[in-house]
């Protein structure tokens, strides 16, 4: 578990969420909010001058890079240098027989983890994507990015954050449909090929 810090060009913090390592091209790469790289001025695009602060499960601090990124979907992946001794965490494809969940996130400034747990809940809401579940579970800001995990530690999905209906998620089947997208693919200055849709931006407001 880590959690991430979007500087500028200055140095001036923007934004903090969470995220984990996921095995990524026979390595590892952190998984989190596409919000972390958003541009507030434009959410059609990212911040070009971000500089991107991890925090490791060690404490230690290091830059991440941004490699890829789907902003429509709201995910990002990052990498860290010589991170290859970091473990990536037990993915999970199927929610049958699960009905209670914990939604984990961790603070920046301090390191500690935060947990909620609670049931999985139909969806009741009006969110206009077929990708996302719901879990009970409350957190703040800080947890957007962060895994939903069974009672066992297996991940379920990706936390988002909406302080009416609960913590809606993309569970990780649809998780490796936007990864399979990215195969091939880099991340350019240049060219921005990723949209969003609107209702992730009302998921963090």
């Amino acid at each position: 578990m880590l959690s991430h810090w979007l500087h500028s060009m200055e140095k001036k913090g923007f934004f903090a969420c969470t995220g984990y390592f996921i095995d990524w091209n026979e390595s590892t790469a952190i998984l989190t909010s596409a919000s972390l790289v958003r541009n507030s001025g434009d959410e059609n695009k990212i911040n070009e001058s971000l500089r991107i602060e991890v925090l490791l499960p060690s404490m230690e601090r290091k830059e991440g890079t941004l490699e890829h990124y789907n902003l429509h979907y709201n995910v990002a992946l990052v990498s860290v240098k010589h991170r290859h001794h970091l473990r990536a965490v037990n993915p999970r494809l199927s929610m049958s027989l699960i009905s209670h969940v914990a939604a984990v996130g961790r603070c920046f400034q301090s390191g500690s983890l935060m947990a909620m747990s609670g049931p999985l809940v139909s969806w009741s809401g009006t969110l206009d994507c077929d990708f996302l579940v719901r879990s009970s579970c409350k957190i703040t800001k800080a947890g957007i990015g962060g895994p939903l995990i069974t009672l066992d530690g297996d991940v379920l999905g990706m936390n988002f954050y909406d302080k009416k209906i609960g913590t809606p998620f993309l569970s990780w089947r649809h998780i490796c449909k936007i990864l399979a997208s990215f195969e091939g693919k880099r991340y350019s200055s240049a060219c921005h090929t990723c949209y969003r849709s609107e209702h992730f931006n009302k998921l963090i407001d």
